[in-house]
Order: C-alpha cells, then sequence, then structure tokens
C-alpha cells in the first residue's frame, strides 16, 4: 500500500525524533505529503497565572508554548528534510496532542498517521492508554505505531 499523506506528532523528544524519521522514510518512499504537527496547552505554561490583558496584545502568544511547539514542530521538519522528504507541512496546534493528531489527519485527508511508542514496557496495554491508543482506536485511517524504545 502507498500513502499519499501522513501526519506524524512530535514533542520534540529523542523518541519523537525517532518516530518523525520513520514517517520521513515512508513519505519518500512513496512520494507522500508529510504533515508534522506538535499539540500544546497554553494554562500549563509559565506565565499562565498572567492576565492576558495585563501583557500587550503583541507579546500574548508568549504566554503560551505555542512559540515551543513551533519550534519542535520547526525540528521535526527540519529532521524530515534531512530524511529527503518533500513537501513537508509543519503545524503548532492548541488541544490534546491524540486529538490534534486526528483533527489533523482529518483536514488533510491524511492516510496515514505514524505515533511513537515511547513509554511501552510491561504494561503496555495501560501506557498505550495514552497518544497512541487514542489514535489508533480513533484514526480516520491507518496508524503505525513506531517503535521508539531501545
Amino acid at each position: 500500500m502507498t500513502y499519499s499523506s501522513i501526519v506524524v506528532g512530535t514533542d520534540g523528544s529523542e523518541t519523537a525524533a525517532r518516530a518523525v524519521s520513520e514517517a520521513a522514510t515512508m513519505a519518500v518512499a512513496d512520494g507522500a505529503r508529510l504533515i508534522v504537527v506538535t499539540a500544546y496547552t497554553p494554562d500549563s505554561e509559565p506565565g499562565a497565572d498572567v492576565a492576558p490583558d495585563a501583557v500587550p496584545e503583541d507579546l500574548r502568544h508568549l504566554l503560551t508554548d505555542r512559540v515551543q511547539a513551533e519550534e519542535r514542530a520547526g525540528h521535526g521538519r527540519d529532521l524530515a528534510l534531512a530524511g529527503g522528504a518533500k513537501g513537508v507541512v509543519v503545524q503548532a496546534l492548541e488541544g490534546d496532542p491524540a486529538e490534534v493528531l486526528l483533527d489533523t489527519a482529518k483536514e488533510f485527508s491524511a492516510d496515514l498517521i505514524v505515533v511513537g511508542s515511547r513509554g511501552l514496557g510491561r504494561t503496555a496495554h495501560f501506557i498505550l492508554g495514552s497518544v497512541a491508543a487514542t489514535v489508533a482506536h480513533h484514526a480516520p485511517c491507518d496508524v503505525l505505531v513506531a517503535h521508539t524504545t531501545s
């Protein structure tokens, strides 16, 4: 089977970088568009206790970790491009990581979502209950759980 649109999530970790590399390899092999996405939640960021009205509008984006998420997604793009992928799209979106991946897959009519297996071990069924399992259970397309642990 060949894929035309692949979504991969990254959080900037080494294991996520392995998932991005795997997705890039597949995108190159199939000539697919690759969408690298990072999710963020603004209320968990330092400075969230600062009232938005107390900060000038042009600096309010710094109260979220959107900038950091954009940097992580950009690093994922760099990895994908280094792996030979073409047509790489980058997104940093607010929300739950699994929901962001699922929504992005729908938005881009993806036929594959690649997620990492970080944290998998003896209790895989509990750990996988997070992002990878949610994506696997609700994806509108194929899902590849890339083995990213040593």
